[in-house]
C-alpha cells in the first residue's frame, strides 16, 4: 500500500504591493537627494566660474599696475645747495654752496585722489574719483609721433628707455568713449554702461611736462602747482581730449591720455611704508604716510623743516601696500538696475571722502566699506599686494 504524499503549496515569489510602494518611496527620496546635490554642485560650479571670470579683469589690472609701478624712478643725484650772500672784506654778493643735498627734477606722489591730488585742478571727470591715486615717472619708452622719413614707424621706437609720466586712479564713468565709433551711430546702439573703472594715465615722451615746470629750483610752490604736470593741460589726466571720441581740431597731437584697464574696482588704497626691520610693524606701517599721502616734494610745498618731509625728499618709498576693493559684475548690474544708474552723473558714490584719510584707521575704514557693500546687496572682494620699488634709496636714518 503506497503512502500518501502531501504537497505543500508553493508561496508566490513576487513582491507585494506594500513592498513595491515602500521601495518606490525610498528610491524617490534617494533620487530627490541626488538631484538636489547635483543641482547644488552645478550652482556652486557655475558661481565659482562666474566669480573667477568676473574678477579676472581685476587681477589683470592689479598685475599691470604692480609691474609698471615697480619701475618708478626718481633719477636723483647729489648737488650743492646754494645761498647768495656777501663774502669777504669787499662784501661782494656771491652765490656759494652751503651743503650737498639730494636733487631731482622728477616727482612721485600717491594719496587720496579727490580731496588731495585733484583738489583745485580743472577736473574733467565724468563721475567721482574715489580712493587713492599714484603718479610717477618711469623709463617705459612710450612715444606716439610718427617718423617724418618713414610714417609707418614711430620716431623714437628704438629708444626703449625713454622717460614717461604714468599714473593710476579709479573713476566712475561710462564705456561710450571706448566703443567702436560705428556702435554709437546705430539707432539701437547699446546704452551707456556706467561702472567704476581703474584708469591708466600715460604721457608720451614727446610731451613730457615735468621738465617744463622747473620744479627743482622753485622757491614758492603750492601742491596744486607741483601736481600740474598730471592735472593740467592737454596731456594731463583732465585733458579735454579724454572726453572726445575723435579729434575736432587739427589732429596733429590728438591723444587720449587715460584709458580703462579694469572694471568694477570701486577704490584703490595705497599705503607707502618702510621696511619693518629695526622698528615695530605698526610704526613702519604709518611712519611714512600718516595721512596716506607720500609726496617727494612735500618739503617744497608744505614744510621745509618737517622731519618727515625732509626724509622723503626725492626718495621713492621702499614698499607700497596696495588694496583693490572690487565688486562682482552681475551684482553691480542688478544694483544699477534697481537704483536707476544709467549715466556717469548717477554715481552712487560707494566710497566717500571721509574714509582712507588716516592710515591708523585703515582697518576700521575697510570694515565700514564692507558693511556698506553688504547692506546694498553687493558682492565684493578685496585684493591685497605688496610692491617693492626697486630704485628706492630709503634709509632709516
Amino acid at each position: 500500500m503506497k503512502p500518501k504524499t502531501h504537497f505543500k503549496p508553493r508561496r508566490p515569489t513576487a513582491f507585494s504591493l506594500i513592498e513595491l510602494m515602500v521601495s518606490v518611496a525610498v528610491l524617490s527620496i534617494l533620487l530627490v537627494i541626488v538631484f538636489q546635490m547635483l543641482d547644488q554642485m552645478q550652482k556652486v560650479w557655475k558661481r565659482t566660474r562666474q566669480t573667477v571670470t568676473e574678477f579676472k579683469d581685476s587681477r589683470t589690472g592689479f598685475d599691470e599696475l604692480g609691474r609698471r609701478l615697480g619701475q618708478a624712478t626718481m633719477n636723483a643725484y647729489y648737488g650743492y645747495k646754494f645761498k647768495t650772500g656777501a663774502l669777504g672784506p669787499s662784501k661782494i654778493s656771491t652765490k656759494y654752496g652751503t651743503e650737498i643735498i639730494r636733487q631731482s627734477e622728477l616727482h612721485f606722489v600717491s594719496g587720496p585722489a579727490q580731496p588731495v591730488l585733484f583738489n583745485g585742478s580743472t577736473t574733467k571727470a565724468e563721475g567721482s574719483r574715489p580712493g587713492h591715486g599714484v603718479f610717477f615717472q618711469a623709463p617705459f619708452g612710450f612715444c606716439r609721433d610718427r617718423s617724418q622719413l618713414n610714417p609707418g614707424r614711430l620716431q623714437y621706437e628704438q629708444l626703449n628707455s625713454l622717460l614717461n609720466a604714468w599714473g593710476y586712479f579709479v573713476e566712475f564713468n561710462t564705456d561710450e568713449l571706448d566703443r567702436p565709433l560705428f556702435l554709437n551711430k546705430l539707432r539701437n546702439a547699446p546704452k551707456p554702461r556706467p561702472r567704476y573703472r581703474l584708469m591708466e594715465f600715460r604721457q608720451p615722451t614727446e610731451y613730457l611736462q615735468i621738465y617744463k615746470l622747473g620744479l627743482r629750483d622753485a622757491t614758492s610752490l603750492t601742491p596744486k602747482a607741483s601736481y600740474s604736470w598730471f592735472t593740467e593741460g592737454l596731456f594731463s589726466v583732465n585733458s579735454e581730449w579724454n572726453s572726445q571720441v575723435q579729434d575736432v581740431g587739427s589732429g596733429a597731437t590728438f591723444f587720449r591720455t587715460v584709458r580703462p584697464i579694469a572694471e568694477n574696482i570701486i577704490a584703490m588704497v595705497i599705503l607707502p611704508r618702510a621696511s619693518e626691520s629695526g622698528t615695530s610693524a605698526s610704526t613702519a606701517t604709518t611712519a611714512l604716510a600718516p595721512a596716506f599721502l607720500y609726496d617727494t616734494r612735500s618739503w617744497q610745498t608744505r614744510s621745509a623743516t618737517n622731519a618727515l618731509n625732509l626724509r622723503t625728499r626725492h626718495v621713492l618709498p621702499p614698499i607700497l601696500d596696495i588694496s583693490f576693493i572690487t565688486v562682482e559684475e552681475n551684482s553691480f548690474a542688478t544694483f544699477a538696475l534697481r537704483t536707476g544708474i544709467e549715466q556717469a552723473k548717477d554715481d552712487p558714490k560707494l566710497i566717500t571722502q571721509d574714509v582712507f584719510q588716516d592710515s591708523t584707521k585703515s582697518i576700521k575704514d575697510f570694515e565700514t566699506v564692507e558693511k556698506k557693500l553688504r547692506s546694498l546687496g553687493l558682492e565684493y572682494r578685496i585684493f591685497n599686494s605688496t610692491i617693492r620699488l626697486r630704485e628706492s634709496k630709503w634709509t632709516d636714518t
